[in-house]
């Protein structure tokens, strides 16, 4: 009988779920956010300049480097008080647990909801929400756990574009500001 190689206990491995434990640094490897920091983010929409990882973020994103830095820092006026309401009401639960179900907190203790929505208030403190604010105000790291969904699904764009970790968060404040008035 041949000794098992490296590769065939990989293999294993990798069959039993076990490349987790085993190699932590590959466990998030599918999460497009997982080396880029917010910080990183924000030089991006003020300089146009990106690091490897979100360079290949941008260049898989459906989008070029000017629409995501527009759509990053587009600020939408609201209420803090009507996008709290509604956040809140059954249908904004709803909202909340359908955009969290593909884009959740790292930490197992978080509840995805209630963290993006903390988020989303405390960015709405002032009367205005953007993308690069909601991810600035994010108490806890989030990573990509599943199929991310837009929002915003009557828009037309391409799959890529739909698909895309960014997609996520340049329609969100979008769909908060049209819906901060819904119950």
């Amino acid at each position: 009988m041949a000794r098992p190689t490296a590769n065939m206990k990989l293999a294993c491995l990798v069959l039993l779920g076990v490349t987790t434990w085993v190699f932590p640094g590959e466990a998030l490897a599918g999460d497009p956010f997982e080396k880029v920091s917010v910080e990183e983010m924000a030089r991006f929409v003020k300089t146009g300049r990106a690091g490897r990882s979100l360079e290949q973020l941008v260049d898989s994103s459906g989008w070029t480097k000017a629409e995501l830095r527009a759509g990053l820092q587009k600020s939408y006026q609201v209420k803090l008080v009507s996008l709290d309401r509604f956040l809140r009401s059954g249908t904004g639960k709803k909202f909340l647990d359908f955009v969290t179900s593909g884009y959740t907190p790292r930490s197992a203790k978080t509840n995805p909801s209630k963290a993006l929505r903390s988020a989303i208030t405390k960015d709405a403190s002032d009367g205005s929400i953007s993308a690069l604010g909601i991810m600035e105000a994010l108490p806890v790291d989030f990573s990509v756990s599943g199929n991310l969904s837009i929002c915003a699904q009557q828009v037309s764009v391409s799959s890529q574009q739909r698909t895309s970790a960014l997609s996520f968060y340049l329609f969100l404040p979008a769909c908060l500001h049209a819906s901060q008035n819904v119950r």
